[in-house]
């Protein structure tokens, strides 16, 4: 029943595993909405009715694609799952805000905007896990 208490070690690599899936599937996110154009994006954007979609565009695309890279990597980890969370809410407020959570269609609605909030909220509070730059430049003795 070992698995019922697991180690520090284990947890710290089990957060490790969820901080690149949640950064590597931002940076997915902001790579397909990249190659397939800042244009098409914006337009999109303008579609729900977001002033300035141009700004708008650029500044998802960017923050996916930076935000998911940080996270990979698990440098400035907790600040960048905050800008996460900022991100993927206000991605939900645009997007899904005032919809019904359940409707006739399986599943929640927004549920994938939810578990990335949750898991950027989690990445606050939990820090980068084994391995990551965080905690390697956290070892690092200061320099005299």
């Amino acid at each position: 029943m070992k698995f019922l208490h697991p180690s520090p070690k284990s947890s710290s690599r089990g957060i490790t595993i969820l901080r690149v899936a949640f950064g590597a599937m931002l940076l997915v996110h902001g790579v397909q909405k990249f190659m397939a154009g800042h244009a098409a994006f914006a337009a999109s954007v303008a579609a729900m009715g977001v002033q300035k979609p141009d700004i708008i565009a650029w500044l998802v695309i960017a923050g996916e694609l930076g935000l998911g890279l940080l996270l990979v990597l698990g440098a400035l980890t907790r600040v960048a799952g905050f800008l996460a969370a900022i991100l993927i809410g206000s991605i939900w407020f645009v997007t899904e805000a005032g919809k019904p959570l359940l409707t006739d269609a399986s599943g929640v609605t927004a549920e994938l905007l939810i578990i990335y909030f949750a898991i950027a909220v989690s990445l606050i509070f939990l820090g980068p896990g084994a391995l990551s730059l965080d905690r390697k430049l956290a070892k690092q003795p200061a320099r005299r």
